[in-house]
């Protein structure tokens, strides 16, 4: 029973994995060829930012996650939030399958298809873009640009991680103040904070990155079964 409940979670976050997959391509190629031009021409010194592959790749994510986020969150409101305001609050209390159960199967449906998604995406993306700019480079660097794929990958991992964990927290906020408004605007302040720190760590040092956001995803799995044990505790 538990596993068709699921199952039936995971079919209508499916509806939009065409769209998930679009928008993380498109955000990630558009924002790399952007700060790609803008390398190209930039008068600066020698050593700026913008002339490092590995760099662009860190404004690049960062740019698609502020984009993803506002995007999940957006889902997020439809497939899980409004199910815990107003009137059906009601219905969603009244599946047989156990209120946190519930809630539980809508999380990880939601997380495993939009993170599997977004990081298809913009793995796509990276690597159209770094076969493109080996074979006819745009930027003035005398490295080739393939030689940066496993540094986008880790990124890409990071980014896709750390996007759905943004969009639960958002979502979340959402469930816990008993509005949708409050999952959108929860989003866009996450994004408001953290985009330049997250900017300035894909740029530091990637394996500290990583590791930090695999604690910060620990964290929000936290923050879920709070709230579903504060879902099954809930009084209508």
């Amino acid at each position: 029973m538990r596993k068709m409940y699921y199952n039936f979670e995971l079919s209508k976050v499916k509806k939009f994995n065409k769209s998930i997959l679009l928008t993380a391509f498109f955000a990630q190629i558009i924002s790399l060829y952007f700060f790609t031009i803008i390398g190209r021409f930039d008068s600066s010194e020698s050593d700026s930012i913008l002339n490092n592959y590995s760099a662009l790749s860190g404004l690049a994510s960062t740019i698609s996650m502020c984009i993803l986020v506002i995007y999940g969150a957006v889902i997020i409101n439809g497939l899980l939030v409004k199910n815990y305001t107003g009137e059906d609050k009601i219905r969603t209390y009244s599946y047989p399958n156990g209120r946190s159960q519930l809630f539980y199967d809508k999380v990880m449906a939601f997380s495993v298809v939009f993170n599997s998604f977004q990081f298809l995406g913009m793995a796509a993306a990276n690597i159209v873009y770094l076969i493109i700019e080996s074979l006819f480079p745009i930027l003035d660097s005398h490295v080739l640009a393939l030689s940066y794929l496993v540094h986008f990958f880790m990124i890409n991992i990071s980014t896709a991680i750390l996007t759905v964990v943004l969009i639960i927290f958002a979502g979340l906020a959402g469930v816990h103040l008993n509005s949708t408004v409050a999952t959108v605007v929860t989003g866009v302040v996450l994004i408001a904070v953290l985009g330049n720190i997250v900017a300035m760590a894909f740029a530091i040092h990637i394996l500290v990155t990583l590791i930090s956001v695999i604690l910060i995803a620990f964290i929000s799995v936290m923050l879920i079964k709070f709230t579903g044990l504060k879902i099954e505790q809930d009084e209508i």
